[in-house]
């Protein structure tokens, strides 16, 4: 089968309602591993896992209202079993809150044929909004990797749209810091309860079929662990993590630890991931802040 342009492009998503509250949180921030460090930069992260004192992680924006691994349906021509999230960019635009009452909106915006050899790049738009204010609360652009279904337009009539500008990479000068960031074993099975039930992440076969030795930790996932260093940079008291890009260049497992490195901008913190004891590179970004009164760039 192949990938079918046109159909993707005007697939039809059903709104998503949810209702979320301190437990799901909780449960988002034991997803991507809060708790588990005894770095004393990190700290216990009661703020996450306590809803006396609850703070929502603001990457967990990735989780709600989030309409399911719907790139399993045949109708779209996708060999679902080697398809990898390739980045992840996400824009709040205001603190999240712990409790809401929500829905989402979801459109394909990009359908990329990178060639037999890379894959076709699906870009998917998901708008997070008040069910009460009908005020948008987040974006987030999810840009998979169809790594089965490239060349679907040589020799045809399919279109191929152009790639997203991509993401910055870090400077070339060595890290202010560095983390080291711990994942448990059972990571990847916890955060497939906040919604993602890829079988790439819990199924020795399914991910054997995708050419990998073993279940991998979500990106997504190592996104919120990232999320997690950054809040620990001074901000301004009224400062929140309005923009979030990730680029997933490498594969995590569960129970793999993760090195954190950042490099602090006046305008914005870039980072890098990678496997501590090889170097080998797992994802790298940027994030920046925002206040009430005026919008930080990057």
């Amino acid at each position: 089968m192949t990938l079918e342009f046109h159909r993707l492009k005007a697939t039809q998503f059903d709104d998503v309602p949810h209702r979320y509250g301190a437990d799901d949180c909780i449960l988002y921030a034991l997803g991507v591993g809060a708790g588990l460090s005894d770095d004393p930069v990190l700290g216990d992260e009661i703020q996450y896992l306590y809803e006396e004192k609850l703070r929502a992680l603001p990457s967990m924006v990735s989780v709600i209202a989030y309409p399911g691994f719907w790139m399993r349906d045949p109708v779209h021509g996708i060999d679902w079993r080697k398809v990898v999230h390739g980045e992840q960019r996400i824009t709040l635009l205001r603190p999240l809150a712990t409790t809401g009452n929500v829905y989402s909106v979801s459109r394909v915006t990009r359908v990329t044929d990178k060639g037999a050899s890379s894959g076709a790049v699906v870009v998917t738009e998901r708008t997070i909004i008040d069910k009460a204010t009908r005020q948008p609360i987040a974006s987030i652009e999810q840009v998979n990797v169809c790594r089965g279904d490239g060349g679907y337009s040589a020799g045809t009539s399919a279109p191929s749209d152009p790639p997203l500008q991509p993401i910055p990479r870090p400077p070339e000068r060595e890290p202010d810091d560095c983390l080291a960031v711990p994942t448990s074993r059972n990571q990847a099975a916890i955060y497939r309860l906040t919604g993602d039930r890829n079988p790439l992440h819990i199924d020795p076969d399914s991910a054997r079929l995708a050419g990998l030795p073993g279940p991998i930790l979500h990106g997504a996932a190592l996104a919120g662990l990232v999320s997690r260093t950054l809040l620990t940079h001074p901000q301004p008291a009224d400062a929140f993590l309005s923009r979030l890009d990730i680029r997933f260049t490498g594969v995590a497992y569960p129970g793999m630890p993760v090195a954190v490195e950042r490099w602090f901008e006046p305008d914005h913190v870039a980072f890098r991931c990678r496997e501590p004891d090889t170097l080998r590179e797992l994802a790298f970004g940027r994030a920046a802040w925002q206040t009430l009164e005026r919008k930080h760039a990057g």
